[in-house]
């Protein structure tokens, strides 16, 4: 029996820096937004089955900081451009 795959389309509501950032990783790889979202998730999820994790608040705490402290640099020297 042939299995047939059906698309969901999935609307998703991002600030337009995200979108900018989000465009410009996939510029780098020369691949679309779509493909780099796909190859993101695909990603994720073999690093979760690969290793599950458990972290402190603490820790996650430190790393969403980080993170937002690239996020903010990066909205930045875009909006210089």
């Amino acid at each position: 029996m042939k299995q047939t795959r059906h698309m969901i389309r999935l609307s998703l509501d991002i600030s337009a820096d995200q979108h900018m950032h989000l465009k410009m990783l996939a510029t780098q790889k020369g691949i679309s937004m779509r493909e780099y979202i796909l190859e993101a998730l695909a990603f994720k999820e073999e690093a979760e089955e690969a290793e599950d994790i458990e972290m402190d608040n603490a820790t996650f705490r430190k790393g969403l900081k980080r993170i937002r402290k690239e996020h903010h640099q990066l909205a930045k020297n875009l909006s210089k451009r």
